[in-house]
Formats: C-alpha cells, structure tokens, sequence
C-alpha cells in the first residue's frame, strides 16, 4: 500500500468493470422506528473502487442506512444485495466476513489494548487451525498463520503511520490517531466495502488532510467507501459520486459538481 500527499490527493474514476453488477446494490430501503419514518425507499448502487460520498442533515437518515447496510439494524422492507448476492437477512457478523467493515461516528478503539493489538483483533476469527491443542503444543501451521497475521498488521500499522505509537494504549492516543486505529483494524482484513460513519469529526486540518490520502489509497486497491461525513469540501474532494438524504429520502445524486449546483440541495443543506 501508498499513500499520497494532501496535495495530490484526488480522485479517479473507477475502473470499469464491464456492465457487472454493482459492488453493492441496495433496492427501496425503508426503515420505520414506530410511526416515525426513518427511510423511505432509498436505492443507490456502489461498484468496486468508487467513493460515494452521503450527505445531508442531521436526522436525514444517514447512520441508519449505514446500520442497515453493516447488519446492525433491518430494514422494514427493501433490499441488500452484495458481490451479486441478497444479503438482506445475513448478521452483522455474516456481512463482516463477506468484506464489509465499517467505522462509528465516535473512535472505538479497544482502550486497554496496544494499537498492534488492536489491528490484530480482526484477524482472530480467522483463527490459526487446531484450536487449543495447536495453541499448546505450538503447530506448525499455528506458527505460519500467526506469523502472517503479524506481518499483515505491520504492513497495515506502517501504511496508516502507527508504527511510532504501535505498543502505546489505543484509549491513551489523542482523537485523530484513536479514528487512524480503527481505520486501520478496519481495513487489516483487506475488506471490499468500507463504511466511514464521520471520520474527519474532531479531526484538525492536517489529520482530515491525512485521512483523506489513506481513503485515495484504498480506492487505487479496488475497495469502495461509502462516506458519511459533515465536511461539505472533505466529500466534494475525495468522492466520485454523491448521495444527499433529506428526511429519509434521496434528494439528489449525482457528481459533486452537478451536487453542488444544485438548488434544492443548497437549500436544503449546503446553504
């Protein structure tokens, strides 16, 4: 993996895949909490290698779409397919291993682990073979295995610029490097469909400028980001098509010029 500057971090178009079915497809998500409707009839399609920024007011239905696609709430009607396959009834879990992983609107990072341990983590489901009568009498492919997770979070650690802290308590990193461990633990396992749910909050210049490149690099590896964020110029930068919610509904999508143009979009959020 390599990063880019702030400076040349751009976009590039995806490349074309051939008419293949998109990446992720979702199909009129609707989301009811009560009476209250959250979501109402949301589609959009993501292909492998895109960005797409998500944008809109606060309790335009943004964190609940995301729930929806990462498993962690159903829809009330609608559907997920992914990599060509419904996915609409898989758990949170089930979806994580088919390569989709996702960050929250505030760092979760494990506080008491190293940061190494913390990008470790997501490797342990994969586990080593043998189960505990490997861990005991030290297998050979016990051995390989860990030896590999350890090198792939290295590389991951290196990649994201944490190796100087790499032995430090995640829970005693300020906020932007805390957002850098999840990104990385999130991305360790190499996954097709990553979710930022507000990476930039709490973040100075610099740090959003940096977690810009990190994003411009995981596109160059084929990975689509789907990304929710306030910072109106962070998504105009770094997305190659834009969804604006508004009250559970679509209101536009489009570029970000024909985005930024756009009057009702304006109005209803840009200013």
């Amino acid at each position: 993996m390599s990063g880019s500057s702030a400076a040349t971090a751009t976009v590039t178009e995806p490349a074309d895949v051939g008419g293949a079915e998109p990446l992720l497809r979702l199909s009129q998500i609707k989301k009811h909490f009560g009476g209250v409707v959250a979501l109402a009839d949301v589609s959009m399609d993501l292909d492998a290698g895109s960005v797409r920024g998500l944008i809109g007011p606060n309790g335009a239905g943004k964190t609940t779409l995301f729930d929806i696609v990462s498993g962690v709430t159903s829809a009330s009607g609608g559907s997920v397919r992914f990599g060509g396959t419904d996915i609409t009834r898989v758990s949170p879990t089930g979806r994580a291993r088919l390569g989709i992983r996702r960050t929250f609107q505030r760092a979760q990072v494990f506080n008491w682990l190293s940061v190494e341990d913390n990008v470790l983590a997501a490797l342990e489901w994969r586990g080593g073979g043998g189960g505990v009568l490997a861990d005991l009498t030290a297998l050979r492919t016990r051995r390989v295995l860990e030896r590999a997770r350890r090198e792939r979070a290295a590389e991951v650690l290196a990649w994201c610029g944490l190796e100087p802290v790499r032995t430090d308590a995640a829970g005693s990193l300020p906020l932007g490097l805390q957002r850098v461990v999840e990104l990385a633990r999130a991305i360790v396992d190499r996954p097709r469909l990553l979710l930022l749910d507000e990476p930039t909050s709490g973040l100075d210049q610099a740090e959003s400028a940096r977690f810009g490149d990190l994003i411009v690099s995981l596109r160059g590896e084929g990975c689509a980001v789907l990304l929710v964020e306030h910072d109106a110029e962070f998504v105009m930068r770094l997305c190659d098509r834009i969804c604006v919610l508004n009250l559970g509904a679509v209101l536009v999508e489009g570029t970000p010029a024909e985005v930024r143009a756009d009057q009702a979009v304006r109005d209803a959020y840009l200013g």
